[in-house]
């Protein structure tokens, strides 16, 4: 991946003064952003930071710098050097209104690099150009950009309307955006955003039939690269959704059936690149009106639907793009014949992987620390969602490889049975010998015995290699782990695993093999007969469950206080169930024979590994991992960081990580990733995928009710349902919930905060104070759908 550069700006000492950073999408949004914040904090201390996907409209680039010479100050351009359809072709994937990599890799990771590398975040806020009408996305802009502050002045008062804005630009003596007189509603990549939807896409046939045809073009070269029928655009027919290319857009425009409320949507700079389309709101070029101050405090912005308590907003897909071609060409075909989230697909694949690999491979971090490529993951789907048939494709290679790895010991095994049959009889004889023995000749006959029965001692029997297990008792599975070298694989379309290790059969929880597996620590098992040890243990353990499964885990003794719901990686994908196409194509053979081919031979290579291979990071790769752990660092502190409730999962994020990229690297390698370290791009993967574990493992343990301010939240939130209350204070909720969850006022706050950034309450601005005495308390108003449903 190309390193960003900074094509406009100024030196790196010139910016450690800064404290303010706007970001500039060439909208006219960012510029009246910036110029809110230039006249509270000055241009000196103001930095306008552009993400250039080379595939702007010319006078974008024209609106920008004249921007920046009436505001006074600094424009600095940034670039990965790919245009989007080159993103596209590289990840494989064609960007949509839910998923555009084009956003993540073209904008939102050029400008965090460029972040990381000018300004500190302790003394420096970002600031996007959101309006009113968008303060939904708040919460999701945050997050995106901690640990930097983030603000949009926007949508704060005084409101104003686009109309306005422009018009506030052409007085100041700015020209109006060529995209705007066009009618376009955004500013960017020259009206051909891939998060637009079919009216815009028909506008740009009409008003730019040559970018429409060039953009037609490259959709259809990487449609016929990648042989599957995707397209930039989507529509739902009786409930299922289907592929529009944008050759077949146009054959309809003429006939005049094109959706023309379907404006799509943008937010390169604020959300992360995978939404629901709810997310997405449709979007036309007439903007609504800003809230007259008439209405009441509270309600002067419309309400947006509230996002329901315990979800955060729309979980990423799976990211397939991050592996190897002869996976991710795997994962996608098997989740589209099966019509899954490719989730399901990802994960299990992640776990063949790690079958393979698993106590075979270390990656050396730094120092002393080195992590095992073994995993753990679970992908919690309702009944019928397919998962046994996803899990056979993913699982038959392996045993096919089991089964060739059986065969090719089965000679040994029988040589050393013979062998070991005839050494045993010869020392039976030997013993019957020594027993009848008498005078000289005993010392002798004895001497022989015991060399009888020594011989007998030093032949061992290979045992058949095994893979996988299904459903093992922690007891079955303990001696398949001795047997196998301590390597074995747990894949199951079930959680039956779970009420197992929960004490099912023995009624006491039994959790020594699953924590020690994944840690790699020594396990040692006393059992009447025999003792079994293992020294260096690696389980591999891949799971699809019920969501209720997921919800329990937290109550099973044990699970979360000694460590084991830390160590899965979690994956929640949304149901498509009713919504599926009947006529999907199914993989293509090629596509079949390669994935199948690939893990037997990944398995082959790796199982004569009985040390470990060490696999070494690149310097890019360190430099790209230490940089995640500075930022992993805060968000585990307990009071202030987003991972602090989840504490016991997050500590072991960057090892995981770690272990990720040591797996992707060996399914890129298969034949010699022992011997070269892991790279920078295979690190940027593991990290992507890290972002997506992350992202579901707070809405896996938010579903378990770990988080105290969810369930203080949805507290309150139970309150507001059963009274059905338009407006409360603080005072008359305090009053009201029980003591035992709220000892003070104080406690209500994060149930307060987290539910007004889902929508569901609003604070009012507090009344001006007319003499002395104690201040009122805080009032709220409340979502309509909660008080009026």
């Amino acid at each position: 991946m190309t390193t960003p550069r900074t094509v406009t700006g100024a030196t790196e000492r010139e910016f450690t003064q800064v404290r303010h950073v706007v970001m500039m999408s060439g909208g006219i949004g960012s510029w009246a952003t910036a110029r809110r914040v230039i006249a509270q904090h000055g241009a000196a201390s103001t930095v306008l930071l552009f993400a250039d996907t080379l595939v702007e409209d010319p006078d974008l680039y024209r609106f920008l710098d004249e921007a920046a010479a009436q505001l006074g100050a600094r424009l600095v351009r940034v670039a990965d050097g790919r245009t989007p359809w080159q993103v596209f072709q590289d990840v494989r994937f064609i960007g949509n209104s839910r998923v555009a990599p084009c956003s993540k890799y073209l904008k939102q990771v050029p400008c965090r690099q460029w972040l990381e590398a000018h300004a500190d975040p302790a003394t420096t806020t970002v600031y996007v150009g959101i309006d009113w009408t968008e303060t939904h996305r708040l919460p999701a802009i945050e997050a995106a950009y901690r640990p930097w502050a983030a603000r949009a002045p926007l949508c704060e008062p005084p409101y104003a309307s686009k109309d306005e804005l422009i018009a506030e630009a052409n007085a100041v003596g700015l020209a109006t955006p060529r995209l705007y007189e066009l009618g376009f509603p955004h500013n960017n990549c020259g009206g051909a955003c891939v998060r637009g939807g079919q009216a815009q896409w028909a506008h740009l046939h009409n008003v730019n039939p040559e970018r429409f045809a060039t953009e037609e073009a490259h959709e259809q070269q990487l449609r016929a690269h990648l042989g599957k029928d995707v397209a930039v655009l989507r529509e739902r027919i009786g409930g299922v959704t289907y592929p529009l290319p944008l050759i077949e857009l146009r054959q309809r425009i003429t006939g005049g059936a094109v959706d023309t409320n379907d404006w799509g949507g943008c937010g390169c700079f604020t959300e992360t690149d995978t939404k629901t389309e709810a997310a997405s709101a449709t979007e036309s070029p007439v903007q609504p009106t800003p809230p007259p101050p008439a209405m009441p405090a509270g309600y002067r912005q419309p309400w947006d639907k509230p996002v329901p308590l315990g979800a955060r907003g729309a979980l990423p897909v799976f990211p397939a793009y991050v592996f190897p071609p002869w996976l991710a060409e795997f994962v996608t075909a098997l989740a589209d014949e099966t019509q899954t989230p490719p989730d399901l697909a990802g994960c299990i694949a992640l776990a063949a992987v790690s079958t393979a690999a698993g106590g075979r491979a270390m990656v050396n971090v730094r120092g002393t620390w080195s992590e095992p490529v073994n995993i753990y993951t679970v992908v919690a789907m309702p009944p019928g969602s397919r998962k046994s048939p996803v899990f056979r494709a993913l699982v038959t290679p392996l045993l096919a490889a089991e089964k060739l790895l059986q065969e090719q010991i089965k000679p040994q095994i029988t040589e050393a049975r013979i062998a070991q049959k005839v050494a045993q009889e010869a020392a039976e004889k030997a013993t019957h010998k020594a027993t009848t023995a008498r005078g000289d000749s005993a010392p002798t006959a004895l001497a022989e015995a015991q060399s009888a029965a020594l011989a007998v001692e030093h032949i061992t029997v290979p045992i058949a290699p095994r893979l996988v297990s299904d459903d093992a008792t922690p007891e079955t599975a303990t001696t398949l782990l001795t047997e196998q070298g301590g390597r074995l694989a747990v894949l199951s379309a079930e959680g039956g695993i779970f009420a197992t290790l929960a004490g099912r059969y023995s009624g006491t929880p039994n959790l020594d093999l699953f924590l020690k597996g994944h840690a790699g620590d020594l396990l040692i098992v006393d059992r009447r007969d025999r003792r079994e040890r293992v020294d260096n243990p690696a389980l591999t353990l891949g799971l699809a469950v019920q969501p209720e499964i997921i919800t329990e885990l937290a109550k099973s003794p044990g699970f979360r206080g000694r460590g084991l719901l830390g160590r899965i990686l979690y994956s929640l994908p949304p149901s498509n169930v009713g919504y599926r196409r009947i006529d999907s194509p199914p993989i293509p053979d090629l596509v079949s024979a390669a994935y199948a081919a690939n893990l037997e031979r990944l398995v082959l290579t790796m199982h004569g590994w009985e040390d470990p291979a060490r696999l070494n990071l690149s310097p890019e790769a360190v430099e790209l991992f230490t940089a995640q752990r500075e930022r992993t660092e805060p968000r585990l502190r307990p009071e202030t960081g987003d991972l602090g409730h989840i504490a016991d999962w997050a500590a072991k994020f960057d090892g995981a990580v770690a272990r990720l990229a040591g797996l992707l690297h060996l399914a890129g390698h298969i034949d010699d990733g022992w011997r070269r370290p892991i790279g920078g791009d295979t690190m940027a993967a593991a990290m992507e995928l890290g972002e997506y574990f992350t992202t579901h493992a707070l809405a896996a343990f938010d579903a378990m009710g770990t988080d105290p301010d969810q369930e203080a939240a949805r507290t309150l939130h139970e309150w507001l349902t059963r009274t059905r209350s338009e407006r409360f204070t603080v005072r008359e909720a305090f009053t009201a919930l029980p003591r035992s969850r709220f000892r003070k006022v104080a406690d209500l706050e994060p149930a307060l905060d987290l539910l007004e950034q889902l929508g569901w309450i609003r604070r009012e601005p507090e009344p001006p104070r007319l003499g002395p005495g104690r201040r009122p308390s805080p009032r709220y108003v409340v979502h309509p759908d909660l008080c009026h449903p």
